[in-house]
């Protein structure tokens, strides 16, 4: 995996095989695989002159080759052809611009406040919590080392799914991960007046992450941005089992219970052990996902996506 954006172009950047994502949280990655690479060199031909003893080199187009074009048929890149990582990116745009006015002006301060010395909760008593956090570090260090990387393939581990068998429901993931990373990123820069939150080890020494601090302000949290949105969606296509609360659907905040959900509350709160985020940055992250979600499902190609996405889970084949 390669930090970066990287060109545009390169390779089928992103997928990385069936559950595999193109990097999440403080930025784009793109995954290169052993199939971007096709290298064509100089192979024997197939004979032998009768004054030879040794086979002339045959390039690639061979050079008795006559015709070496061929008239077109193609009128259309084809849509499956697209890298889910890519196709994300484009999908982003029209967000932004079906959106205008609105993806922006989500109020995620009133809703989640950052917490002061005189809050309650207060900025010491989240502090307090995340120092209590840090023995659970050694249980929860491989899984959130792989959340940070490959988000996407918790999600594929649900029902068992993936890219190829079930194409239009990982472009949903992806999109839905593109989506929160911008998001995260425009209200990380736009929180506290602008300043941005300072990351808890920012605050406290005792923290000491055993990961590097992402390069961006702490509030809200992208991953829990992020992890919300994906689930958000895949309730939207994936079957009733994803969606059901595992608790007594009487329990207070039963909603929150479903497997979906607590997906995404546990790649938060593996976070906040990690010492990267405190506890209102990942609630902010929750608010800012539902609020985003309800803006997304409504851009024409997401509806149109979600329609077919549904039908990939009713095939036979499934």
């Amino acid at each position: 995996m390669v930090g970066g954006v990287g060109p545009a172009d390169g390779g089928d950047g992103g997928d990385g095989g069936d559950g595999g994502d193109g990097g999440d949280g403080g930025g784009l990655a793109v995954a290169y695989s052993s199939s971007a690479w096709r290298p064509i060199g100089v192979s024997p031909a197939l004979t032998k002159p009768p004054t030879d003893d040794w086979w002339r080199g045959d390039k690639w187009p061979p050079a008795d080759w006559d015709n070496k074009w061929t008239q077109a048929k193609a009128t259309r890149f084809p849509r499956r052809a697209w890298s889910a990582f890519h196709y994300s990116i484009a999908i982003l745009a029209e967000f932004v611009m079906e959106k205008a006015g609105s993806w922006d002006t989500i109020d995620v301060e009133t809703q989640v406040p950052i917490p002061t010395a005189t809050t309650k909760p207060s900025l010491d008593d989240e502090i307090e919590e995340l120092i209590a956090l840090i023995e659970y570090r050694p249980a929860v260090m491989s899984e959130a080392l792989r959340q940070r990387d490959n988000m996407l393939t918790y999600w594929c581990g649900f029902l068992m799914f993936g890219r190829a068998s079930h194409p239009l429901t990982y472009d949903l993931m992806e999109i839905a991960l593109r989506v929160g990373q911008f998001q995260a990123m425009h209200y990380k820069r736009m929180a506290n007046n602008g300043k941005g939150r300072p990351r808890p080890s920012q605050l406290s020494p005792a923290l000491m992450p055993p990961i590097e601090v992402p390069g961006h302000a702490s509030y809200p949290s992208g991953h829990a941005t992020e992890a919300y949105l994906i689930s958000n969606c895949l309730a939207e296509v994936m079957p009733p089992a994803a969606s059901k609360p595992t608790v007594p659907s009487t329990a207070p905040n039963a909603e929150d219970t479903t497997p979906l959900q607590r997906l995404a509350q546990r790649i938060a709160r593996n976070r906040e052990v990690m010492g990267v985020h405190y506890r209102s940055d990942s609630e902010a992250g929750k608010y800012l996902a539902k609020k985003t979600f309800d803006l997304l499902k409504t851009c024409p190609t997401i509806a149109s996506i979600i329609v077919d996405a549904k039908k990939e889970w009713k095939s036979p084949l499934y």
